[in-house]
């Protein structure tokens, strides 16, 4: 029987490997790869593992224990091999992690939207930053406007009848 893994238990559902953890009396960093051999092209869904080269993103993730949390992934720029794409290179998205130019995880967007819709800016954002959240009423009042429109139903009157 495997025992439970780092990764497990503060990145579930992620495809990714936990390097090593870094714990401080304010933070916990996670220094994070990849576990995926290839990665789809945005531009035509060509799959690569081709690599161009490597670079940083640091996306913010859920607090753990009172300490904000930060993931440290190394994350690959790929080449595309279809020679008919308008896209040279391709930055890798790891699944259930990140988005393209997020600088937050897939898991602390729903929770800081959350907040958002309960709270609205100001309160919100007071209640990240106890929460070990690095946040502002603005990107809270962001998370709220992205979201879709409810679908159009029949009016309040039209239900009383």
């Amino acid at each position: 029987m495997g025992g439970v893994q780092v990764a497990d238990i503060l990145l579930p559902g992620v495809r990714a490997q936990v390097e090593h953890v870094v714990l401080t009396d304010a933070e916990v960093r996670l220094v994070v790869r990849s576990r995926a051999a290839s990665a789809a092209c945005p531009g035509c869904g060509h799959r690569s593992s081709r690599m161009h080269c490597y670079y940083q993103r640091t996306p913010a993730d859920r607090p753990v224990a009172g300490r904000h949390v930060r993931v440290d992934l190394r994350a690959r720029r790929l080449v595309c091999g279809n020679g008919h794409c308008d896209r040279r290179t391709f930055a890798e998205q790891v699944p259930a992690l990140t988005r393209r130019h997020a600088r937050r995880t897939d898991a602390l967007t729903p929770q800081l939207t959350d907040m958002a819709l309960f709270l609205g800016g100001r309160a919100g954002a007071r209640l990240s930053e106890r929460m070990a959240i690095n946040t502002c009423k603005d990107t809270l009042l962001r998370l709220i406007h992205a979201l879709p429109l409810p679908p159009p139903g029949p009016s309040p009157d039209s239900r009383r009848r």
